[in-house]
């Protein structure tokens, strides 16, 4: 058997952004440290306007935010809905 010529990645948590089906369309971050992705969620929360950003691990899903449109005003996205 010869060296492998794809690598294979195994993480826990995973932040995506999903459609209204809960089809992913973007994959933000990928990571195996529970605080980190944490972090990556909630960061991504305020930078994703009218999205839905999905925190999982491995095929459980931990929250769910939805964002609204960027207020001029504040300078910030507003969160609509959090599940979790």
């Amino acid at each position: 058997m010869g060296p492998r010529q794809f690598a294979i990645y195994d993480y826990s948590f995973q932040v995506v952004c999903v459609d209204a089906e809960g089809n992913v369309i973007e994959k933000i971050g990928e990571m195996n440290n529970g605080a980190v992705a944490r972090a990556a969620f909630e960061a991504a929360a305020t930078q994703y306007a009218w999205s839905t950003i999905r925190l999982r691990n491995g095929a459980r899903i931990m929250e769910d935010v939805r964002t609204g449109g960027y207020d001029s005003e504040t300078k910030t996205i507003p969160i609509i809905e959090r599940r979790s």
